[in-house]
C-alpha cells in the first residue's frame, strides 16, 4: 500500500515541474522559446487513502520539484492524489496533480502510469500538464516521468516534457 501512494506521490512532481518553465515565457499568447524542460524531485507527505475491494487503493501526496529549460530553472509544489485501476485496464494507476512555483504560476496535470518492477516501488508515467495561472496559462506540455519509492517512504522522480501549446 505505501508502494502505491509513494509511486503516485512521485508522479505529481512531474507534472510542477512543468509551471518552472514559465520563466522562459515572453508572452502567454506564444509558443515558449524553450520547448524541451526536464524536472526532478522529491516525495513526501504520502498518505494513503483507502481502498475498493482490497485491490484498488488511493493516495495523496507532496512533490518538491525543479524544472529546468535553458538557463531557467524555477522550484515547484505539487499537491497530489491518485489510485490504482482493476486489473485489464491501459494504466495500472492514474493520477491527478495541482501545481504552483514561487512566481504565481500554477497548473495540473494528469498522468497515466505503469508499474516499472516486479516490486511496484517503480513506475513509467505519461502525463499532459495545462497552465491555469501566471505565464502558463493556456499553455500545456506532455510528460514523461520515471518514479521510485524508498521503503521508508520518501520517494525520487526524474522526467521531461515539451510544451505544445
Amino acid at each position: 500500500m505505501k508502494t502505491l501512494a509513494r509511486s503516485f506521490a512521485a508522479l505529481a512532481a512531474l507534472t510542477i515541474a512543468t509551471g518552472a518553465l514559465a520563466e522562459a515565457h515572453e508572452d502567454a499568447s506564444e509558443m515558449p522559446p524553450v520547448i524541451h524542460f526536464e524536472m526532478e524531485g522529491t516525495i513526501s507527505d504520502t498518505m494513503l487513502v483507502g481502498g475498493v475491494g482490497g485491490e484498488v487503493f488511493a493516495a495523496s501526496w507532496t512533490e518538491t520539484l525543479t524544472f529546468s529549460a535553458g538557463d531557467n530553472t524555477s522550484a515547484v509544489t505539487a499537491k497530489c492524489a491518485g489510485m490504482d485501476m482493476p486489473d485489464g485496464n491501459m494504466f495500472d494507476r492514474h493520477f491527478t496533480c495541482t501545481l504552483e512555483d514561487t512566481n504565481g504560476q500554477s497548473g495540473a496535470v494528469l498522468y497515466g502510469c505503469a508499474i516499472a518492477n516486479e516490486a511496484g516501488n517503480e513506475m513509467r508515467c505519461y502525463g499532459h500538464f495545462e497552465g491555469m495561472e501566471g505565464e502558463v496559462k493556456d499553455h500545456a506540455a506532455l510528460h514523461t516521468a520515471y518514479y521510485t519509492f524508498m521503503p521508508d517512504g520518501t520517494g525520487k522522480v526524474v522526467g521531461s516534457g515539451q510544451w505544445y501549446k
